[in-house]
């Protein structure tokens, strides 16, 4: 560690010799210590589908199926021959529509075929009853990924500009003429800007509360004349349905003026574009790569993924909960699962006690929290049951009639009907929203529940080498953190059921409120050095980071070995991160998660005892005075 710099930049100090030497991959964004795990395991599930590959023996059905498409997307040479021919299919189901009445006649067909539509229709938890599950509406997702883009005449111009010459490209390779492109294009980008002005910036939907809007069937058909919309959801779950929750109020509003017989042009060639964008990367490598090439853009990514790379990935992505499920069981020890496990009981404990020690909450709220962390529930490692659609999969090669794009329509069609089916009928808390072989960990508000899959909790997040100190100053405070999303600005609005419910007082949710504003404030506007944080968008993610650190720091500090150094020292190893300058300022813009360089030096500063341990002053850019310190949980 660089002493000399550690009252200045403490990131940079722990930090300075990796962020050197630490090289951007090629097909990445950024280089992180996520990332390296990231990189590491995904090494060791290349290697072991190279190996299965050749020799199946001992895998169970669903890993067999796994192969099955590996060894589909792998062979190049077929992808090849069949050029773009998998999606005309699509595309006939798309030309055929001549009017938005062909458009709702054909919804429920198109939509299982996983072709994208304006529009779409979710099944999830209901947020007022979360052991019921209800229909979701919302709109399709712009080209450029923020509201904001638009909204900078000059910035537009310039990303639609590279939105367009990427996507002619692309269309070239599927053998489009130039007129014909620049047509689609045209009307399918009037399109996306009609719904510019109805669609939620990041910051807007980072509350996603506001995502709750409930609209009886009765309100639908007085507000859409144009389209069933209720009709089309019964027929779906062959049932009635009697409520919308909206997740864009603004785009309900304005449905029929968006989506009327005179934009129909419109949307077929938005339809047409979107789709061959969409399904890109389900042909030749030549289309696979061209279909990405906004993305990366975007991201200042250098190259495109290798193609034996993509294939695992096509594969992987196919069935990552089940090669998920394989990681966690043969690299995850039982030693290592019970320390976590007492680790995040740990945490739970001190959560309680904080809640209890807190000197702005009155007791009636205190009772109510202490009951939400009580009723917790925590996954470690990996989950104990997998969705019933991989089951079900039926993977058809070449030989036998199949193709790629084919493969993953059918299963997409299974995940939709799988989705469906939970219409009306309690969540089933077993299963997991990401695989066992990720490295990240999250908090459903929902279900009241925390995951840890085994692929973070490795070093330096947590190993049996380190100290403790190093582990808490680790996946301790990622414990901690995602407790601490229980009590964040969304989270503490939902009951120890998961349901919507105010359990505050007044007086204590206006306290909570304004103690919001000043985590809001603290990181607002806060130079990088590629841009300002936006502190209403990452507000969520630093009252987490913010509980989380103070809550492992007091379990470390019970330790007879405590050391604080070694606790502030990984905190800050835990969150470097090198990226392209583009990626960067991207995050900042769609990221709820406040920069690395600063959920590592400004939620040290805002604590006393580090303040206290380095004797920090005025003079130091490390330094913040304790009467300016934010402590919510």
């Amino acid at each position: 560690m660089n002493k000399e710099l550690l009252k200045q930049n403490y990131y940079q100090a722990v930090n300075e010799k990796w962020l050197d030497k630490a090289v951007i991959p090629g097909d990445q964004p950024a280089i992180s210590a996520f990332l390296e795990l990231h990189l590491d395991i995904e090494k060791t599930l290349m290697d072991l589908v190279a190996k299965w590959n050749d020799d199946q023996k001992g895998l169970n059905e669903n890993l067999l199926k796994f192969v099955k498409l590996y060894k589909m997307a792998s062979d190049f040479e077929k992808r090849e021959s069949l050029g773009s021919k998998p999606i005309e299919p699509v595309l006939k189901k798309i030309l055929k529509l001549t009017s938005l009445k062909d458009l709702e006649d054909n919804y429920q067909d198109l939509v299982f075929d996983s072709i994208s539509l304006p529009f779409h229709f979710h099944v999830m938890q209901d947020f007022k009853n979360s052991n019921n599950q209800v229909f979701y509406f919302g709109a399709a997702k712009l080209f450029l990924p923020d509201t904001s883009y638009y909204q900078n005449e000059e910035r537009k111009q310039q990303l639609i500009g590279l939105f367009t010459h990427t996507t002619t490209q692309l269309m070239s390779l599927y053998g489009y003429q130039p007129e014909e492109i620049n047509q689609l294009l045209s009307e399918a980008l009037k399109f996306d800007s009609l719904l510019v002005p109805v669609t939620k910036s990041s910051v807007e939907a980072a509350d996603y509360v506001k995502m709750y809007n409930p609209l009886s069937a009765k309100e639908i058909k007085e507000k859409i004349k144009n389209f069933d919309l209720i009709g089309k959801a019964e027929s779906a779950v062959e049932q009635s349905v009697d409520k919308l929750i909206a997740t864009n109020l603004d785009f309900i509003n304005a449905f029929d003026e968006i989506i009327n017989e005179e934009n129909f042009k419109f949307i077929k060639s938005w339809m047409i574009v979107s789709n061959l964008i969409s399904f890109s990367s389900h042909l030749t490598d030549a289309i696979r790569v061209a279909g990405g090439a906004f993305t990366r853009a975007l991201s200042g990514i250098k190259e495109a993924r290798s193609k034996e790379k993509d294939a695992f990935y096509y594969a992987y992505n196919s069935f990552s909960q089940v090669v998920g499920l394989y990681y966690g069981e043969t690299y995850f020890g039982p030693k290592a699962k019970e320390d976590v496990r007492h680790m995040v009981h740990e945490m739970v404990d001190v959560y309680k006690e904080r809640i209890k020690d807190n000197t702005w909450l009155e007791d009636e709220t205190k009772e109510k929290a202490l009951k939400k962390v009580a009723a917790l529930s925590v996954h470690v490692g990996y989950p104990d049951e997998l969705p019933k659609y991989y089951e079900q999969a039926d993977i058809k090669n070449y030989d036998e009639g199949s193709n790629l794009l084919l493969e993953s329509i059918k299963l997409r069609k299974l995940i939709y009907k799988d989705n469906l089916n939970r219409f009306n009928n309690p969540p089933n808390k077993n299963l997991w929203m990401m695989p066992a072989s990720m490295v990240n960990a999250y908090y459903s508000p929902q279900n009241n529940q925390i995951v840890f899959p085994a692929a973070i909790l490795q070093k330096p997040y947590y190993s049996l080498e380190q100290t403790a100190s190093e582990n808490y100053g680790g996946i301790g405070a990622v414990m901690a953190h995602e407790i601490s999303h229980a009590f964040d600005n969304n989270g503490a609005k939902f009951d120890e059921t998961g349901s919507l419910a105010n359990w505050w007082t007044e007086k204590d949710l206006t306290a909570f409120k304004e103690k919001s504003k000043d985590m809001i404030a603290l990181f607002d506007g806060v130079e990088t050095g590629y841009g300002k944080c936006n502190g209403e968008l990452t507000v969520s993610e630093n009252i987490a980071d913010s509980g989380g650190l103070r809550a492992a720091l007091e379990a470390s500090k019970k330790l007879p070995d405590h050391d604080y150094e070694l606790f502030f020292k990984n905190w800050a190893r835990v969150w470097r991160k090198k990226g392209s300058l583009e990626y960067n300022q991207l995050l900042l813009t769609i990221d709820v998660h406040g920069p690395a360089i600063l959920r590592a030096n400004m939620q040290l500063s805002n604590l006393p005892e580090f303040q206290d341990y380095y004797k920090l002053s005025k003079e130091d850019k490390m330094y913040l005075a304790k009467e300016k310190m934010v402590s919510i949980w």
